[in-house]
């Protein structure tokens, strides 16, 4: 039986970094993508999901705040060559816009 350890906010953000969407659009063909609204602190999701915190989780996908990446998006992103804040919370890989006006 695997053991799933769950890791401190330290530890996520460590892991948090930015990447090409080329580099992980086969996450978004197996349906394991997920966008993180700008308002959203990424790494606070991650914990949230590792968590298996339900009521939080869809109280953000009721307000799309989170949400599975759809075709758009991909087309997008691969035109655009993007680069995206990405930290993984398993099963699933959280992505967030990078805002370069900040």
């Amino acid at each position: 039986m695997t053991e799933i350890i769950n890791k401190t906010y330290e530890e996520l953000k460590q892991e948090c970094a930015p990447i090409a969407y080329k580099e992980i659009e086969q996450f978004f063909a197996r349906g394991m993508l997920v966008l993180v609204s700008e308002d959203l602190d990424i790494i606070d999701v991650a914990l949230v999901i590792q968590a298996d915190d339900s009521q939080q989780i869809n109280e953000w996908i009721s307000q799309e705040k989170v949400i599975r990446v759809h075709d758009d998006y991909a087309v997008e992103w691969s035109k655009k060559e993007t680069l995206l804040m990405a930290v993984t919370a398993v099963p699933w890989l959280l992505v967030q816009e990078i805002d370069f006006h900040k």
